[in-house]
């Protein structure tokens, strides 16, 4: 075409279309705008993840991993998990692995004292995790929930009877399968004993166990930035925990007896979610031991992306436990770790 009448064709189109051109032009700028505020505002991080999230795992074919919601390929979203008993004492000293757990539950177990479940998902790879300590029965009712296997130094009497019956349950005490563990000679007993990953996952191949299954949770990353920025759980004395809300990395920092909680290694401990479950326990022996109550139903509170969200647990025994709001519907949980602080204080 000649370029003169090709000027004209250009001439004649803007013409006729310019206000369809002025408003393309409007919305354009008007969208782009936008955009820009929300990236310095920072809350265009829920929508872009949700976006993102969304778009990898309908290209790709990821799926959510069953443990703790993150994006894995098919093949390693249900894979064994491993539950091991782990000190919180001050007469421990810093523990190993509990910044790289995937899932973990805290509770009283005597005087006041907490202990962690750790759970990790069989992809983990650690060469230290500990120290290792004694089971409770509340303990091996949660692990049971999620089939994991259970490490353990001993344990109450409660506890040891409840894992005799359950004939299912992958046990594994240090007391009976001691190739699965070390004593650490840099610390004073009860509170120097360790595994590992690879001797955890070697017993589980040795000892013929198949991966388990539990029910799952909703996992959604379509919340909105909330402002609740501390989450207090009023465990006792130097034992009372703090989870601080870092709106930068969307994740909340663990603080107890007033300082940042962090691994042997200097690793953090952080979680996506927080969930506080409400419950009764009583003390059933001189030594102070709990008998906490596992199954039924009570109040719980999630906390993620900075938002807190009421509603209530409930579990069956054998099974995983359920969060739901007011309403009946699921909760939904950011992915990534979660940490479950189980409290028996009516004032949460």
């Amino acid at each position: 075409m000649d370029r003169k009448y090709q000027k004209i064709s250009y001439e004649m189109f803007i013409k006729r279309n310019w206000p369809l051109l002025l408003c393309g032009a409007v919305l354009i700028l008007g969208v782009t705008s936008l955009l820009m505020y929300l990236i310095i505002s920072g809350n265009i991080r829920k929508d872009a993840s949700a976006a993102t999230s969304e778009a990898i795992e309908g290209m790709s074919g990821l799926v959510h991993r069953k443990l703790d919601g993150v994006l894995v390929s098919p093949d390693q979203a249900e894979l064994q998990s491993y539950a091991v008993m782990i000190d919180n004492s001050a007469d421990s000293g810093l523990a190993l692995g509990s910044a790289k757990a995937n899932l973990a539950i805290e509770a009283e177990v005597e005087g006041g004292i907490t202990r962690f479940m750790l759970v990790f998902d069989e992809s983990t790879e650690l060469d230290e995790i500990g120290p290792v300590r004694s089971a409770r029965e509340y303990y091996v009712d949660w692990a049971y929930s999620l089939s994991s296997v259970y490490a353990h130094v001993g344990g109450s009497p409660a506890s040891l009877n409840l894992i005799s019956l359950l004939n299912t349950f992958r046990d594994l005490s240090e007391i009976s399968n001691g190739k699965y563990f070390w004593r650490s000679q840099g610390r004073a007993a009860p509170h120097n004993v360790f595994t590992s990953m690879e001797s955890l996952k070697l017993a589980k191949e040795n000892k013929g166990w198949s991966n388990g299954a539990f029910q799952v949770w909703e996992y959604s990353t379509t919340s909105e930035r909330g402002d609740t920025e501390s989450v207090v759980i009023p465990y006792q004395g130097g034992f009372k925990v703090e989870w601080k809300f870092d709106g930068e990395e969307n994740k909340y920092e663990r603080y107890q007896g007033k300082k940042m909680q962090k691994d042997a290694d200097g690793e953090s401990v952080t979680a996506s979610n927080i969930v506080v479950l409400l419950t009764e326990a009583e003390v059933v022996d001189d030594i102070g031991r709990l008998d906490m109550r596992t199954k039924g139903s009570g109040k719980a509170v999630l906390y993620r992306n900075g938002n807190k969200i009421e509603g209530t647990w409930s579990r069956r025994a054998g099974e995983w436990i359920k969060f739901q709001d007011f309403d009946g519907n699921d909760l939904e949980f950011e992915p990534g770790t979660t940490w479950i602080e189980v409290v028996t204080r009516s004032d949460m």
